[in-house]
């Protein structure tokens, strides 16, 4: 390599002066081959989006109608659920209650020792 380097020679002129052009790196069937899967992988993939897109609408069409066989267990279930309601909303006021009784207990706590200090101090 130090050769093509030293002025005055020969091969140093060819190499600097030649022409060049570039070849692709693949081979015209890989650069074909390649084209035509991504063609058939975006092909695919519309193919699907349509599947989907059909059988959502087709199960958005059809109705949703319940059975008259379980409309016992449904009444039940919604007797239940409307009683679990009522009891968390009874629960809730209890605990309401409870905290505001909690707070006037610490409050006339607070003012039993008030006093208690109060009367110590007279005597």
């Amino acid at each position: 390599m130090a050769d093509f380097f030293r002025p005055g020679r020969q091969s140093a002129r060819a190499v600097t002066q030649g022409t060049y052009a570039l070849r692709p790196v693949r081979s015209r069937a890989m650069r074909v081959l390649t084209w035509v899967s991504v063609c058939v992988a975006c092909a695919a993939a519309g193919a699907a989006a349509m599947y989907g897109y059909a059988t959502r609408a087709r199960s958005e069409s059809v109705p949703c109608v319940a059975s008259t066989s379980h409309d016992g267990l449904d009444d039940a279930l919604a007797r239940a659920q409307l009683a679990l309601k009522q009891e968390g909303a009874s629960r809730a006021t209890v605990q309401r209650s409870a905290d505001a009784l909690t707070a006037e207990v610490r409050q006339l706590q607070a003012q039993v020792l008030f006093l208690q200090g109060q009367s110590r101090s007279r005597h």
